[in-house]
């Protein structure tokens, strides 16, 4: 028998927490509030909750459907294993529960939603190499489905979606750097343009990538050089860098000596601000129209990024915002997720009771 959701008690409030989620196996998520149309920040007070699923995980996936969190794969650094478990996080019922597995362990992929079913795209396989495997998880179904294949095996490359279509940019295979930009259209990927296919401007790993209103914007990241000192060799920068790519450009006509001519408008933005920091495997939100970039590392040094910034969109500037002064923040990813209040939990519990009666 199944009674009534809601009781005459108070109505349970909400937090829209911003969770940044360690993923270099400390087990940390930390969150700070954002109002509730996810335009700004309310509070600047972060927490921390500590998950057990991702203690001791590094380079897992991340994806939220529908307010539920999912975890998927990564490297077990305490078993020296790569892993296939998936799990779901309700934050309401505040249970993990654990789901079919991958079709294959691995880690250092790149997971988002498109039409509500997530994609799993690459990785770093058990056995040290590449992969161009992809598969999709249909969160209703409760089942996994293999997909096309990537154009060439990647890890560590990142993916947005835009107009319900899946992008794929940059990553390595095995030690070298890439910059491509592929789609996947049709149900297969493609390069974006066949006849003169879009190129990052640098060979790059470990970057962030969001969507802004009509671009894409990648951030940090490591890029691979070619040394200039050690001929044959390559040198491996931590990234300052931002630049974007709109995904809605057209030629301009102009008019020379009374005839029409017309000239291509390229769709990179190259020349946008540099960070303060360096830094690679930070979590990139976007946030009204700024893009905060939380922790990171930088290469050369191994120290982490406790400085959070934030690039405006509007003003195409910079802002230094706070400090992480806890926690490790040198691995991390980001998600929205609504939660009830602390002080609300007896409600739940409650509410609960008459659900599962």
């Amino acid at each position: 028998m199944t009674g009534y959701i809601n009781s005459p008690a108070k109505p349970i409030t909400i937090q829209h927490r911003l969770y940044i989620i360690n993923k270099a196996g400390t087990g940390e998520a930390h969150y700070i509030v954002l109002t509730p149309d996810h335009s700004d920040i309310l509070s600047y007070n972060v927490k921390t909750d500590h998950w057990k699923i991702t203690k001791d995980i590094c380079n897992f996936g991340v994806a939220e459907v529908d307010n539920l969190l999912y975890i998927f794969g990564g490297y077990n650094k305490r078993t020296a294993r790569h892993l296939d478990a998936c799990f779901r996080y309700n934050p309401f019922e505040g249970i993990w529960s654990v789901l079919p597995s991958m079709p294959r362990p691995r880690a250092k992929f790149s997971t988002d939603v498109l039409k509500g079913k997530i994609i799993v795209t690459g990785g770093e396989l058990p056995d040290g190499r590449q992969s161009v495997m992809c598969d999709m998880f249909d969160p209703a179904k409760n089942s996994w489905t293999e997909l096309r294949p990537l154009i060439s095996p990647r890890s560590n490359h990142a993916c947005a979606v835009f107009n319900d279509e899946l992008y794929c940019a940059g990553g390595c295979n095995g030690n070298q750097f890439h910059n491509n930009l592929w789609v996947y259209e049709g149900q297969k990927w493609q390069e974006l343009d066949k006849e003169c296919p879009q190129k990052l401007p640098i060979n790059l790993d470990r970057f962030a990538m969001v969507k802004q209103g009509r671009s894409f914007y990648f951030i940090g990241g490591v890029s691979c050089k070619k040394d200039r000192d050690f001929p044959g060799r390559f040198k491996f920068v931590t990234e300052r860098r931002i630049f974007s790519y709109a995904t809605t450009v057209s030629a301009l006509e102009e008019t020379q000596n009374d005839s029409m001519s017309s000239r291509l408008v390229s769709p990179w933005c190259n020349k946008l601000p540099t960070m303060t920091f360096a830094r690679h495997s930070a979590g990139v939100a976007a946030i009204g129209h700024k893009l905060y970039v939380f922790g990171g590392s930088v290469l050369e040094t191994g120290q982490q990024v406790r400085l959070v910034e934030c690039f405006n969109t509007a003003t195409g500037e910079w802002e230094d915002d706070f400090r992480f002064r806890k926690g490790d923040v040198s691995n991390v990813t980001c998600v929205v997720l609504e939660v009830p209040n602390k002080q609300d939990d007896e409600q739940v519990h409650y509410k609960l009771k008459w659900v599962l009666w």
